[in-house]
């Protein structure tokens, strides 16, 4: 015996009671097991107690010692010097840094601080920070 060919519609009744039951059946097996907080003896007479809570109180103001958005500024390490100047259209200069000695520019980067600008007195870096020529600090 063959049976009749199903249409599209018939097929969607067939899938929703499908998972009509499917969902029922998730949903009541919990009910059929038993649960792993009763009691041995089949008693469920356990019950959950909550304590009270602090109150609230006044929330300690938070101390901030620096602006956490606002980038950490690079520190110059100790013993930078600026050696010489060279002034002209494109100014440049002689930057010691420890035992390192660099010609830079300005743009160019001095521990991760930019050059704003040279002139005979030394170096301005773009934080504000001024190194001055060897011999001619105020």
């Amino acid at each position: 015996m063959r049976l009749p060919a199903l249409y599209d519609g018939q097929r969607a009744v067939i899938f929703r009671w499908g998972m009509l039951l499917a969902a029922a059946a998730c949903a009541l097996a919990p009910l059929s097991g038993a649960s792993s907080a009763t009691p041995r003896n089949g008693v469920a007479g356990a019950r959950i107690r909550i304590g009270r809570l602090a109150p609230l109180g006044v929330p300690s103001p938070i101390a901030l010692k620096r602006d956490p958005f606002i980038p950490r500024a690079a520190e110059l390490p100790s013993g930078t010097v600026v050696e010489a100047v060279l002034l002209g259209e494109s100014p440049h200069a002689l930057i010691s840094v420890g035992a390192q000695t660099a010609i830079v520019g300005v743009g160019d980067a001095v521990a991760g601080i930019r050059i704003q600008s040279i002139d005979a007195r030394g170096v301005r870096l773009a934080d504000g920070t001024r190194l001055w020529l060897r011999g001619a600090a105020p």
